[in-house]
C-alpha cells in the first residue's frame, strides 16, 4: 500500500468515528448520528441524568413535569438541528431517552396505583416518544434514500416533542406520600376502640350538616338584620326581617345552643374540612389549600391535575390514610356511617371517604365548579370490596337545579336503611350550597341560575329540604323506647368557611379566602335534647322568633317546593348563646365524647402519637360552665400552610378580652391589593368587625402574641405532622 492509499484509510477512519453513515449530495455531505461530543449536549446529558437520579431518590410528584420539560427541550433541539445541519447529536437523543425512560422508571416506583396498573398505563404513554426516537436512530438501516431519510428524520424529531408535550397531560402524578407515616398509630388506636367501645343504647346518632361557603349571616337565626323585641319573658330575638328565612335549621337551636364565636380552621374548604374530621389544623396533614381532581381520564387536557403537585408537598393529594378521622372511631365503634354530598378531600386510594370511615358515600369527590363534577356511590361490602359506580354524568350535572332535593332523598334513605337494621348511625351531610355556581328549584320552575335571588332561594330551598329529614327524626320512635330519635341524636348544623362571591357576614371585616373574621366566623348550632345540650344553668336562656314554612310537615318535591311560604305567625324558641371562641376541629374530641368514647375519668380517648388540636366542648354545650369560658389558650389563624394570625384572651384592667394579632396581612380591598398591613391588633370584644388596630395602644400585648405566632410557626417546622414520640 502505497502513502496515498494509507492516507485515504486514514480519513476515511476518521470520518467512520465520527457518524454512523456519511454520504455525499450535491457536493454536501449528509451525516445521521453525529457521535461529535459538543461540549453544550453532554453537559445538558450530564444534567439529565443527575436529575432523574435526585426524582428517583426523593420521590416528589411536581419532578416529572420538570423531567418531561428537559425532555421536550432535547427534542427541539434534535429537531432543529435536523433542519439546520441534517443530523441527529448522539447525546441529545441520549438525553431525550432518559428523560422519557426515566419517567417511566419513576412512576413504576413512586405510583400510587399498583404496580401492575402502573406498568401497564405508564407503557402505553411511554411507547410512542420511545419508538419515534429509536426510528430517527434507526432510520438510515432501512431508509437508503438520502432526501426520504432527511424527511423521515425531521418529521420523528417533530413527533417526538409533539408526543413529549402529550405525555404531560396523559402523566398519572399520583405518588406515594413522602411524609412520615402514623400508620401504626393509626391501627393501634383503631383496634382499641373496637375492642373497648361498641355502641350502647345511650350512645347517640349523630347528624352533621356542613354546608359549604356559608355566611355567618345567612341564616335568620343568626342574621345582622334581627331586632330585639319585647316579649313576655323579657328581650325576644327576632329575624322577621331577616333576608333569607330559615326556620328549621334556626329550630336545630330550640333548647339546644348557638356558638356565637365558632371559627373554621381555614378560610378555604379542603383544610377546612380536614380540621373537622381529624381534630387538627389541617397543615399536619400537609393539605394547606383546596384539593383538585386528580383524575386524568375523564379529561386529561384539563390543568387540574397538575394543581395538586403545584400547592402541596410530598406527594399528598387529600386527607392521608394514616389520620384518624371521627367517622373512622365511630366505625370501630359500630356505627353505621354514611357522608352524602361533597367530600373534596381527595378522588382516590387512601384519600377516598371509604378509606375514612364512611362505609357508604354518595355524591362527588369535587367541588361544583370543577371539571368532572359527577356523582358516584361508594359502599365496602361485608368481605371488605369496594364498590363503586358513577350515578351522575358531569354532563348531567351542567344543570345542578335538582340537587338539593337528589341529596336530601339519599339522606333519609341512609338513616331510614340505619334504622331498619337497628344501628347506631352517623350521619355526614355535606351538601355542595351555597357554593357557586348557584342552582336552585325553589321557585319551581326546574331551573337553576347564578343570579342573586337565586343565592336566596337555594338556601331556602335546602332550609325545607331539610325539614324532612328533621321531621323524620322527630316522629320517628327512638329504638331505645327513650323519645324520638331527633330526641336521641346530636345534630351539628354549621359551614365550612365564610362566604365566596354572595352572602352577608354582617359587621365583620373579610370574606372567604381571608382570615379576617368574616373568612373564618360561621353559623353553629347544636341539638340533643336526650343527651344535656343546652340542659345546664350556668348560661342564661334566651328567646328567639323564627317563621315556620307553611305546610312545612308536609313532605317536600319539587313539585310543592314553591307552595311553602314563610308564616306570618312567629314560633317561639329558646336557646343559649355561647360567647367562647372555638374551631371546628373541637367537633372531634366533642363527638367522640358525646359517643361514650372517653377514659374513666370522663376525659375524651384519643391516639397518643399525635398532637390533637380540639377541645371538648360538651361542658360548655351542656352550659355547666359559663358562657365565655375560655377552651382554647390560643387558636391560630392558617392559609395556605401559613400561620397568618394568633387569638389569644388577654386579661386587662381586671377584663379578659379576646385579641387577635398579625405580624403582616395583605390587604382584603381590591382597591390596595398590593398593600400589606403589619403588626395589627384587634380587640375582638370592643371591634369585632376588626376596623382598629390597637398595637400602638398595647404594645406589650402586640409583643406576646407575636412571641406565640413565631413559637407556632417553629413548631410547625420542626414537627409539622404533630407527631407525638
Amino acid at each position: 500500500m502505497n502513502e496515498f492509499d494509507e492516507n485515504n484509510v486514514q480519513v476515511q477512519n476518521d470520518e467512520a468515528q465520527t457518524a454512523d453513515n456519511v454520504e455525499s449530495v450535491d457536493g454536501k455531505k449528509f451525516v445521521h448520528i453525529d457521535k461529535s461530543k459538543r461540549i453544550f449536549d453532554i453537559v445538558y446529558l450530564a444534567l439529565c441524568s443527575a436529575f432523574m437520579l435526585v426524582m428517583w431518590c426523593t420521590g416528589y410528584n411536581f419532578l416529572p413535569l420538570v423531567a418531561d420539560i428537559l425532555a421536550i427541550v432535547a427534542g427541539v433541539f434534535i429537531f432543529a438541528r435536523m433542519l439546520a445541519k441534517s443530523n441527529v447529536g448522539l447525546y441529545m437523543w441520549i438525553s431525550y431517552m432518559v428523560c422519557i425512560c426515566g419517567l417511566f422508571v419513576f412512576f413504576l416506583i413512586w405510583g400510587a396505583e399498583s404496580f401492575g396498573k402502573n406498568l401497564w398505563y405508564n407503557s402505553v404513554i411511554v411507547l410512542f416518544p420511545v419508538l419515534l426516537a429509536t426510528l430517527v436512530y434507526l432510520a438510515d438501516k432501512f431508509i437508503a434514500k438520502k432526501a426520504a431519510l432527511k424527511v423521515t428524520c425531521a418529521v420523528c424529531a417533530f413527533l417526538m416533542v409533539g408526543t413529549a408535550i402529550v405525555y404531560v397531560f396523559f402523566m398519572n402524578l399520583r405518588c406515594r406520600p413522602t411524609v412520615e407515616s402514623l400508620q401504626a398509630g393509626h391501627d393501634d388506636y383503631l383496634a382499641s376502640v373496637k375492642n373497648k367501645y361498641n355502641t350502647k343504647n345511650d350512645s347517640p346518632n349523630v347528624l352533621v350538616i356542613l354546608m359549604d361557603d356559608m355566611a355567618y349571616s345567612d341564616i335568620s337565626a343568626y342574621s345582622y338584620l334581627a331586632s330585639k323585641v319585647n316579649g313576655e319573658g323579657g328581650t325576644v330575638t327576632d329575624s322577621v326581617n331577616a333576608t333569607i328565612n330559615t326556620p328549621n335549621i334556626d329550630s336545630i337551636a330550640d333548647g339546644g345552643i348557638m356558638m356565637d364565636n365558632f371559627y373554621s380552621a381555614s378560610p378555604v374548604c379542603s383544610p377546612s374540612r380536614f380540621s373537622i374530621l381529624t381534630g387538627r389544623y389541617s397543615s399536619r396533614g400537609y393539605l394547606d389549600n383546596v384539593v383538585f381532581p386528580s383524575d386524568i381520564q375523564s379529561n386529561p387536557w384539563s390543568p387540574t391535575h397538575f394543581l395538586n403537585p403545584y400547592q402541596f408537598l410530598n406527594n399528598v393529594d387529600g386527607i392521608l390514610g394514616d389520620e384518624i378521622t371521627f367517622a373512622e372511631v365511630l366505625q370501630a365503634a359500630g356505627y353505621n356511617t354514611g357522608c352524602i354530598g361533597k367530600w373534596n378531600l381527595g378522588d382516590y386510594g387512601e384519600y377516598l371517604p371509604t378509606s375514612q370511615g364512611f362505609d357508604y358515600f354518595y355524591g362527588s369527590y369535587y367541588v361544583n365548579d370543577m371539571t368532572p363534577y359527577n356523582w358516584v356511590e361508594d359502599y365496602v361490602d361485608e368481605s371488605g370490596n369496594f364498590h363503586s359506580k358513577e350515578v351522575r354524568t358531569h354532563k348531567e350535572n351542567l344543570d345542578q337545579s335538582e340537587s338539593t332535593r337528589l341529596l336530601t332523598a339519599q339522606m333519609l334513605n341512609f338513616i331510614s336503611s340505619s334504622v331498619e337494621n337497628d344501628e347506631k348511625f352517623l350521619a355526614y351531610y355535606t351538601t355542595p350550597w351555597p357554593h357557586y355556581p348557584i342552582y336552585s328549584d325553589n321557585s319551581g320552575s326546574g331551573k337553576g341560575n347564578t343570579s342573586d335571588d337565586t343565592y336566596v332561594q337555594c338556601i331556602e330551598e335546602f332550609d325545607k329540604y331539610l325539614g324532612d329529614i328533621l321531621n323524620y327524626l322527630k316522629n320517628t320512635p327512638d329504638p331505645s323506647g327513650n323519645g324520638s330519635l331527633y330526641d336521641n341524636t346530636l345534630v351539628v348544623f354549621t359551614s365550612d368557611n365564610g362566604p365566596g362571591r354572595e352572602g352577608v357576614t354582617g359587621d365583620m371585616r373579610g370574606r372567604k379566602n381571608t382570615t379576617f373574621e368574616g373568612g373564618m366566623k360561621v353559623p353553629m348550632l347544636v341539638s340533643y335534647p336526650n343527651g344535656g345540650v343546652g340542659s345546664g344553668e350556668a348560661i342564661a336562656t334566651e328567646t328567639y322568633n323564627y317563621y315556620q314554612w307553611e305546610n312545612n310537615s308536609e313532605p317536600t318535591s319539587q313539585e310543592n317546593v314553591a307552595s311553602k311560604v314563610k308564616s306570618s305567625v312567629a314560633t317561639s324558641a329558646t336557646t343559649k348563646h355561647i360567647d367562647a371562641s372555638s374551631m371546628n376541629f373541637d367537633l372531634f374530641n366533642t363527638i367522640l365524647s358525646y359517643c361514650g368514647i372517653t377514659n374513666e375519668d370522663g376525659s375524651v380517648y384519643l391516639p397518643s402519637d399525635r398532637i390533637i388540636d380540639g377541645v371538648d366542648l360538651t361542658s360548655l354545650w351542656n352550659c355547666t360552665v359559663p358562657t365565655s369560658t375560655r377552651v382554647h389558650k390560643k387558636l391560630f389563624y392558617l392559609k395556605k400552610g401559613k400561620c397568618q394570625a394568633v387569638q389569644m384572651a388577654v386579661e386587662l384592667d381586671g377584663t379578659t378580652y379576646d385579641f387577635k394579632y398579625y405580624d403582616s396581612v395583605r390587604t382584603e380591598n381590591s382597591a390596595f391589593i398590593d398593600q400589606v398591613y403589619k403588626n395589627y391588633l384587634f380587640n375582638l370584644d370592643t371591634d369585632p368587625a376588626e376596623g382598629y388596630s390597637v398595637s400602638k395602644t398595647y404594645p406589650e400585648i402586640a409583643s406576646t402574641l407575636l412571641s406565640e405566632l413565631k413559637a407556632f410557626r417553629k413548631e410547625m417546622k420542626t414537627n409539622r405532622r404533630g407527631i407525638i414520640k
